[in-house]
């Protein structure tokens, strides 16, 4: 990688206590109060994703604690990530209903502890769950291997796999998310980063794979068919140009031997003649 590019990337790593880009974030954090804390992580976040959609709202992503296996409820606020242009929009979700639950919506930014307190016990739990980003921004010219370099440059110990234009990052615990969302709106080796949306969380029966992580599988799945499909034509297209090279080479073979006939057959008419 490009020694420029390398120390643009390294100025952005998540360490979690750099004021800028905590005030550049193109992304919005808010806290959320009054949904039904009883309910699965999954079925809360789902449930605030369609929320927000309902009111044309894009939600870039929702955290809900789990239950434990006492289903215990460890934390009855929840937190939100917009764009900065839906964060107005949010905040007017403030006691409206859903599912029969008033919800509380306050802004929380990224440089206020008010509610840490409320984090701090669930925070070992939740970090074995795995989460994936779709980033846009990454020069996806260059070679996948380089692209995938700078996007674990950008958000260390994390899983990254390029599909087009699309680098999805692989991460766990709300902490490395959110420093990741933070990240959004800056730049790295001069291309601008954004966060799209951080894939929403499934289980399959308690214990399976993620939907997020079937997603990309499926989508890097596809890539590499299309990349198979794409190598296999090249390779129908490189035979038939060496098929048309050598109908080219015999065409031309018979040609010279045409003309060797026709010579050698007026040398023989002069040599009658000479006789004669």
């Amino acid at each position: 990688m490009d020694a420029s590019v390398i120390k643009g990337v390294e100025g952005l790593e998540l360490n979690g206590s750099d004021a800028a880009i905590r005030k550049s974030s193109s992304i919005r954090r808010i806290a959320v109060e009054g949904y039904d804390i009883s309910s699965r992580k999954d079925v809360v976040e789902e449930g605030l994703r369609k929320h927000l959609a309902s009111r044309g709202i894009k939600l870039i992503h929702a955290f809900a604690h789990e239950l434990d296996f006492n289903r215990t409820i460890l934390c009855r606020c929840g937190l939100i990530y917009v764009n900065e242009e839906d964060e107005e929009k949010a905040l007017t979700c403030d006691g409206s209903d859903m599912g029969g639950s008033i919800l509380r919506v306050t802004a929380y930014p990224f440089d206020s502890n008010r509610l840490d307190h409320f984090f701090a016990t669930p925070e070992a739990q939740d970090k074995y769950r795995q989460r994936v980003l779709n980033v846009t921004g990454f020069d996806t010219c260059l070679a996948e291997d380089k692209v995938e370099e700078m996007a674990r440059s950008v958000f260390p110990g994390s899983y990254c796999s390029v599909l087009g234009e699309v680098v999805f990052v692989h991460l766990r615990g709300k902490d490395a998310i959110e420093k990741a969302l933070k990240l959004s709106g800056r730049s790295a080796g001069g291309f601008n980063l954004v966060v799209n949306a951080v894939l929403p969380l499934r289980n399959d029966g308690g214990g399976g794979v993620s939907l997020a992580r079937r997603l990309a599988m499926a989508e890097k799945d596809e890539a590499a068919r299309l990349a198979e499909a794409a190598r296999l034509a090249k390779g129908k297209r490189t035979k038939a140009a060496r098929l048309a090279k050598a109908e080219t080479a015999k065409a031309a073979r018979l040609a010279m031997a045409e003309k060797d006939k026709a010579i050698l057959s007026e040398g023989n008419q002069k040599s009658i003649m000479t006789t004669d």
